[in-house]
């Protein structure tokens, strides 16, 4: 987990209009991002409980602050890509937040957002105590150091991997610990996140890489700059600090080493000397940050070099040209003001610079929108359907540090184990013969607990892995494992079931067989226990879904689990180990999963059993459509409002069970009104048609009736509901459409 203090950049505007947006936003994402999304969301210390009252409550008791601009402070802990806490878990953790911070009694806001691959959740807290009425400081302004120590405390209660390299962990006796490590010179965050964008060395890393040492051993101002300059770098003194130029790009060098400011370095070389350095040291040259995928990236690099070099120097050259024009501004309206003291000039000062900065950050905004800027190199991989490569960047680090591991004993076992996993999967995908695989991580708990996630699931979606995915998530399938993890296959096909029979005897299996099914995959997940797999082509009927559920359900009663009756249904992985809390070995180990048989086959018994339950749904449908009462269905006319009634009851008795008739002539009419229909006839068909389709007669004003369910379709609740159901209204129209045709058939015939 990680965890981020989000500072406050909006302080030019209204308190109540920051604590207002911030706190739409944590409980409705979407509003501002489409593609964002909410998975809960709650709030603690309130008396309200819808949403707008918690707001207001909020807002009202900040305004009482008079020393503090913002005492509401906005915090993101963010999971690891691919753990999925419940919303007993969030609860859990905004509640140990709050108690570590001294904040239990304050108003707070959360909600777990899932826009990006990993689960992040969003906690707004009012640090002004309702009962005191003053804003609480936690721990004196060095609350961030006491966020990574709740970090740490939540990743060993609930079970979440930490990050590389954490400052805090907690012991094996519960204490927690500060990790003493060297200090490591490494790019701030947005260095980084232009790296991982980019694939190519950020201006930070390569001062830190080629002047680090230099600026460190240096002993005169002297020696710094003619070192400096052999390796393409250049030191300058800028106002009160100092920059370091890789080719163009200026970089602080209080970036590069917090040692490397201009005090400190006066104090150890002397007075700042000028250096002297060539004109033609020119644009430093791309550099990969990462020997994963050097191919594709140099490819990615040559198809949009030209492009953004054009693009960079027009862009240069006018920002300066804004500064210079800026410089000038500045000038120009200082010494105009400056005989009315210096109360006035520091506003003018301050106007001016929100004014520029204004102007700087649209310049920047109408570049950015103009060239687009080039994509993403993860993305342009997936683009250019290198799915495979595009994985192994998202998980460079373990690449490359498995390829950097000094050789050790343990090693090999390692990597035996990493092959005995990956031939495993390759006999079993071949078998099965699948278009895709879901993979399901499960930590079972001593007590029956489970936490469960899903490896491909993005944006609340899983599609599943094809095998080429899957094999490159295998080094972290095995770290899962090692972990504690259960890991589970769902094999996934549009034209094929894969029929899993779980918890099978010895004597289950020898039955199955004997009786002429024919499995594709056997597996024993303990010992004696198995699971197998059979594969059939779906029909292609209206009922294949239920047809697949059916197989499942009857197989798995006659030889398996009975309470299994889903045909898509998770598995054991082979290779993977059981982690079964009951199966715990004495030594501490689990039992392997092993591929017992593996062969690519379609059950033509299980088949010919889905061809015969496919049968039976088919009888019953013919059933219940002979079965259905008839209405009387008036002759088609150009324009008939009645005949299109008709049309849309049979429409929605195909697709739904009638249980409230009012609902269906309400829905009826906002269809005949985004047809076109007036609402004068849609009322006259209501109150003509609605008394013919009830099973008894009762006595009701139907007049009355017809007023109010057109008043519904042509009033703002139909106009909401039109809006919500826009994607339907094409095919409303075929249904009035598709009618006109089937009664134009109809009389041809007839004549």
């Amino acid at each position: 987990m990680i965890v981020k203090k989000i500072k406050n950049t909006k302080a030019e505007k209204p308190r109540a209009w920051q604590i207002g947006d911030l706190v739409d936003y944590i409980r409705f994402p979407h509003n501002k991002k489409p593609q964002e999304k909410i998975e809960c969301a709650g709030g603690r210390n309130f008396l309200s409980s819808t949403h707008v009252g918690q707001k207001t409550e909020m807002i009202a008791l900040a305004r009482e602050s008079s020393h503090s601009r913002m005492p509401v402070s906005h915090w993101i802990l963010s999971w690891q890509e691919g753990e999925q806490p419940s919303r007993e878990q969030v609860g859990e953790v905004v509640d140990i937040f709050l108690e570590k911070m001294g904040l239990s009694e304050h108003q707070t806001v959360y909600g777990l957002h899932y826009d990006t691959d990993n689960y992040h959740l969003h906690i707004a807290v009012n640090r002004m105590n309702p009962e005191t009425g003053k804003v609480v400081l936690p721990f004196n302004g060095l609350d961030i150091r006491e966020a990574h120590k709740i970090v740490a405390f939540v990743e060993h209660k609930q079970g979440w991997a930490s990050e590389e390299n954490p400052l805090y962990a907690v012991l094996e006796n519960g204490e927690l610990a500060r990790r003493r490590t060297g200090r490591e010179i490494k790019p701030k965050q947005a260095a980084l996140d232009f790296e991982h964008a980019t694939g190519e060395k950020s201006a930070q890393r390569i001062a830190q890489e080629r002047g680090h040492g230099i600026i460190k051993n240096a002993k005169s101002w002297a020696e710094l700059h003619e070192r400096l300059a052999g390796v393409g770098l250049r030191f300058e003194r800028k106002g009160s600090g100092a920059i370091i130029f890789v080719g163009d790009i200026a970089v602080k060098a209080s970036s590069v080493d917090r040692a490397f400011s201009m005090g400190k370095l006066c104090k150890r070389l002397g007075e700042f000397e000028e250096g002297t350095y060539s004109d033609d040291m020119g644009k430093v040259a791309l550099e990969p940050v990462s020997s994963v995928n050097l191919k594709e990236w140099k490819a990615y690099q040559e198809a949009f070099a030209g492009a953004s070099d054009k693009a960079g120097t027009a862009e240069n050259a006018e920002l300066a040209r804004m500064k210079e024009r800026h410089r000038m501004e500045r000038e120009k309206a200082f010494s105009r003001l400056a005989r009315y003291g210096l109360p006035v000039l520091n506003i003018a000062r301050h106007c001016l610079m929100v004014q520029q900065r204004a102007e700087r950050l649209s310049l920047r905004s109408r570049r950015k929108k103009a060239r687009g800027g080039k994509p993403r190199f993860e993305a342009w991989l997936r683009a250019q359907g290198l799915s495979r490569q595009a994985e192994r960047w998202r998980h460079r680090a373990a690449w490359e540090q498995a390829r950097h591991a000094p050789p050790a004993p343990q090693r090999t076992a390692e990597e035996a184990e990493a092959m005995r996993e990956l031939e495993d999967f390759r006999r079993y995908a071949d078998a099965v013969n699948a278009e895709r695989y879901r993979v399901t991580c499960i930590k079972m708990e001593e007590d029956g607990g489970k936490k469960t996630f899903i490896l491909d699931k993005k944006g609340g979606m899983t599609r599943g892995f094809s095998p080429d995915e899957l094999e490159a998530h295998m080094p972290e399938m095995l770290r899962f494992q090692r972990r504690g993890e259960n890991i589970y296959y769902t094999p996934l096909s549009d034209d094929r079931h894969h029929i899993l029979i779980d918890d099978m005897t010895r004597e289950g299996l020898r039955r199955l067989q004997e009786d002429g099914f024919r499995p594709a995959v056997v597996l024993e997940s303990s010992s004696g226990n198995y699971q197998c797999v059979l594969t059939i082509p779906r029909l292609g009927t209206e009922f294949d879904r239920d047809v697949g559920n059916r197989i499942t359900e009857r197989l798995n009663r006659e030889y398996g689990d009975k309470k299994l009756c889903g045909c898509i249904h998770p598995h054991r992985a082979p290779g993977f180990e059981n982690r079964k809390p009951k199966h715990r070995r004495e030594d501490g180990g689990y039992p392997q999963v092993k591929l017992l048989f593996a062969e690519r086959r379609e059950c033509g018994k299980a088949l010919a059993l889905a061809r015969r339950i496919d049968h039976e749904y088919a009888e019953a449908a013919e059933k219940r459509k002979a079965e259905r009462r008839t209405f009387p269905m008036p002759d088609f006319r150009p324009g008939d409002t009645a005949s299109a009634y008709y049309a849309h009851l049979e429409n929605i008795r195909r697709h739904l069970t009638i249980e409230d008739y009012s609902r269906v002539d309400a829905m009826i009419a906002l269809r005949l009104r985004s047809n076109g229909h007036s609402r004068e006839s849609v009322e006259e068909t209501i109150r003509a048609c609605a008394p013919t389709i009830r099973e008894t007669q009762t006595a009701r004003n139907w007049q009355r009736y017809a007023e109010r369910t057109a008043d519904y379709a042509f009033g703002p609740a139909g106009d909401r509901d039109m809006v919500r159901n826009e994607r339907y209204r094409e095919m409303w129209r075929r249904v009035e459409g598709a009618e006109k045709e089937d009664r134009s058939t109809l009389r041809t015939k007839m004549r």
